[in-house]
């Protein structure tokens, strides 16, 4: 596997991207609804450079390219209008693609050079800092800094993502692992900050850090004086407003951020004044790699698009016009809405049904300044005035079961019996049935992810003697501590720590349709079932079921970066599973994927899962239409239009669900080596055989309702020791018979 490969992977396990895509001119709006029209130019295309792999401003606002060619490595001076100004060649035969400038315009670039074996396998990997000196027009080596001789996954860490030099030309060098290093001008470590791991790092013109924290806990940006090392100020975002990439402009004095694709303006304090450029409505993009804003807010992108990099300008288009023409008019238009359009797939999808059916233009309107209960509030107030979207996104959050009573849903068993053309055997039935109301059919599932496998350590558990199966219950697993602990001089535990709201989501949540009976309008939680329930919940939470200290998450967080924690007092690995690549994870935490379906709901049997949705809103005048976009979006060429789409969640159309497997399957043929290396765990066949026996027994969607929220607060009441399960269990009974009775 190359070395650049392995990075792209690791940056990949890291973090979630969003990806995004277009083709034509299209106005954005900010924040403040100011209108500005932009339009791309692949500089791929212009400069006939098929691998630019880094680009950067220097102080002049002058492009700097770095472009990798078949006999050639150079960094390239882009104009204002786009030519070629000049060009520094190099022959230095690591990567030297981590670049930045000093106050002078002096090029620093610190370079990895990966040392290979004859089976061209990484053995070490050495970094040296090149000086390009702007008066001299020449490149000096400095001698090398550090040698890396483990080259497993957790050395990868040690690898340069970005530097930065100050104005005394103290260098900042920002690892993959999120920490920085600090460097004098003579190349002496001086400081290492890294007591969190940050994930971009920029430098403002008073040589102050902003150093950006993304990730699942939190998005918080902080700005750090470089003369002490402190703190001068941290802001911490929400949802909807954090960006997972920065740049500072330090001409301008303005900094950016790339926010679920968008470019967006920040100001001093951090906080989100304006969206600049929705940049999936413009280019074809898979992963947004960097970024940056030139002096007149023109826009350089460096994108991984169809596993190829591609530098993309973003430029005012003051010559095209928003107006629709004639034929745009005479088309019949069906609309979409979301928040964000993961992985691309509504604005890839609008782009290909309209080029099949080009009398129907297919709108998706993107809310990105709404988080999903935002929007679903949104949603909910529109469609129950009689409007909203022709096509209905639904999430598990948003409010099904009252769409479909109040009759705003469209029964799709009487539209799917009228098409002739739609064979349902197609598609995944089971998940398909899951989402039936009354045994008819209103939402129709895309995907389906996020419910939980118990992955077995098979070893311990056969030491004790104790044989698992598929139909465990929440009462079977807390008499499990028992069992594992006698005659043990350890503890042994049977699960790692889990947070309340999964807690609740697990063991409460799955039965809510035992205490919740909207049909006849009744509740059961005042009852012995709902109390036992809460108790149970609180004797798994503090009886040494669960373990103290390693969180069930952040066990998977660290195995992306390639570092495996001991497992071997744990019975039971609590596996989240999106995809069937997740096997891969999963498998790795007991050397096997010795896997069994987690408890299903004391009371009804139910196993959880999230799907989203599409439906037809009955109000559109457009059903047949909409109805041919939601059989396309779940068509084979749909679900597998790129590597993230395939990859991301478990598709719905069978050949699709296949394709993901035969993806999985392909990766480790060709990464054996580096899988063996790393210690990865390969799956096999007999290991989709025992997920698909999980995924046999999921059997309940994921939905939302209003009183869910009060449930969880005041279950919560109850965990947390501030009131009694028969004070919660009266609490809630008084609430829920309000409610229901409204």
């Amino acid at each position: 596997m190359s070395y650049k490969k392995v990075l792209i992977i690791l940056l990949t396990f890291s973090l979630m991207f969003v990806f995004y895509g277009c083709t034509k001119d299209r106005g954005t709006t900010d924040v403040a609804k100011n209108i500005t029209t932009y339009k791309e130019i692949i500089l791929n295309d212009v400069l006939e450079a098929k691998n630019i792999l880094s680009v950067g401003l220097d102080i002049n606002n002058q492009p700097v390219l770095f472009i990798l060619g078949k006999d050639s490595r150079k960094y390239i001076v882009l104009d204002e209008n786009g030519a070629v100004k000049k060009e520094i060649n190099t022959d230095f035969s690591g990567r030297p693609n981590v670049f930045t400038f000093d106050k002078n315009n002096n090029m620093y670039i610190l370079a990895d050079k990966p040392e290979l074996n004859e089976n061209r396998e990484i053995t070490s990997i050495s970094k040296k800092l090149l000086f390009y000196d702007n008066e001299s027009d020449s490149i000096t080596e400095n001698n090398v800094i550090g040698q890396l001789n483990d080259t497993t996954a957790r050395s990868i860490e040690d690898t340069t993502r970005k530097i930065k030099v100050d104005s005394k030309g103290n260098i900042y060098a920002l690892k993959l692992g999120g920490s920085i290093e600090v460097f004098d001008s003579n190349l002496n470590i001086k400081k290492v900050l890294d007591s969190t791991p940050y994930w971009d790092i920029e430098m403002d013109e008073e040589d102050n850090i902003l150093a950006l924290k993304y990730g699942r806990d939190d998005n918080i940006l902080d700005k750090i004086d470089t003369n002490n090392y402190k703190t001068i100020w941290s802001k911490e975002y929400s949802y909807t407003d954090g960006p997972n990439k920065i740049y500072y402009n330090k001409n301008t004095k303005n900094l950016y951020g790339i926010n679920a694709g968008w470019v967006a303006r920040y100001d001093s304090k951090g906080n989100l004044t304006s969206r600049i450029l929705n940049t999936g409505e413009l280019s074809e993009i898979d992963m947004i790699l960097d970024f940056m804003v030139d002096n007149s807010e023109e826009i350089y992108l460096l994108a991984d698009c169809q596993d190829s990099y591609k530098l993309i300008k973003y430029i005012e288009s003051k010559s095209e016009t928003m107006a629709n023409t004639g034929t745009e008019e005479e088309k019949t238009e069906i609309t979409v809405e979301l928040t964000r359009d993961y992985d691309n797939l509504f604005t890839k999808a609008a782009r290909k049904f309209e080029e099949i059916n080009p009398d129907i233009k297919v709108t998706v309107n993107l809310y990105p300044d709404l988080d999903e209960y935002q929007y679903s509030d949104k949603l909910n107030t529109e469609i129950m005035a009689g409007k909203g979207p022709d096509i209905l996104y639904l999430r598990p959050w948003d409010y099904i079961r009252t769409y479909i009573e109040k009759g705003i849903l469209v029964n799709l068993d009487e539209v799917i019996e009228k098409d002739s053309e739609f064979i349902i055997k197609d598609y995944n039935t089971h998940i398909i049935d899951n989402a039936r109301y009354k045994d008819e059919l209103y939402t129709m599932p895309i995907n389906y992810y996020q419910f939980y496998t118990f992955v077995l350590n098979e070893k311990l558990l056969d030491e004790k003697g104790i044989n698992l199966d598929n139909n465990l219950n929440w009462k079977d697993v807390y008499a499990l501590s028992k069992k594992l602990n006698e005659n043990s001089l350890e503890q042994i535990y049977v699960l790692p720590k889990i947070d309340d709201w999964t807690l609740y989501e697990l063991i409460l949540l799955q039965d809510i349709d035992y205490y919740l009976n909207w049909n006849k309008k009744e509740a059961k939680f005042n009852s012995k079932e709902f109390i036992e329930t809460l108790e149970l919940m609180r004797s798994i939470k503090e009886d040494n079921i669960l373990h103290p200290d390693l969180l069930w998450y952040e066990i998977m967080n660290a195995t992306n970066y390639g570092e495996i924690k001991d497992l071997s007092n744990i019975a039971i690995y609590l596996g989240q599973t999106h995809s069937y690549g997740y096997i891969q994870g999963l498998g790795s935490f007991y050397d096997g994927f010795t896997a069994v379906s987690a408890p299903k709901g004391e009371y009804t049997g139910n196993r959880l899962y999230y799907s989203d949705f599409l439906a037809i809103n009955s109000n559109s005048q457009h059903k047949e239409e909409v109805w041919e976009f939601i059989k396309f979006i779940i068509t084979e060429e749909a679900q597998t239009f790129d590597e993230r789409i395939i990859q991301g969640t478990f598709r719905i159309n069978n050949n699709a669900s296949q394709k993901q497997i035969d993806r999985m399957f392909e990766y480790q043929e060709k990464n054996k080596s580096y899988m063996e290396k790393n210690k990865s765990y390969f799956a096999n066949e007999e290991d989709i055989e025992k997920l698909n026996r999980v995924i046999g027994n999921l059997n309940k969607p994921k939905t939302s309702e209003p009183l869910y929220d009060v449930i969880k607060e005041e279950v919560d009441r109850f965990l947390n020791g501030e009131k009694s399960a028969e004070e919660v269990a009266e609490r809630l009974q008084n609430k829920a018979d309000i409610y229901l009775n409204e």
